[in-house]
């Protein structure tokens, strides 16, 4: 159940999250290298990376936080 509610908050978080914001970012923040198709490739890389990256880490945060909500002592 865990693995699937983790799939399911990755899946959509990849697909949520525009490309324009984290695109926003590589540009501002990272310096891309190369000329023409190879660094195109490169930009994109970062791009998936970095959205991966962070609905990794989202989906985690938030199944963490449901799991703690569901099993936290009732008081």
């Amino acid at each position: 159940m865990k693995i699937l509610l983790f799939i399911v908050l990755f899946w959509s978080g990849i697909h949520f999250i525009p490309d324009v914001w984290v695109a926003s970012f590589v540009k501002a923040n990272i310096p891309i290298s190369g000329d023409g198709e190879e660094a195109m490739d490169s930009f994109e890389m970062h791009i998936i990376v970095i959205k991966t990256t962070l609905c990794a880490i989202g989906a985690y945060l938030l199944m963490k936080l449901l799991f703690w909500l569901h099993n936290r002592p009732n008081t």
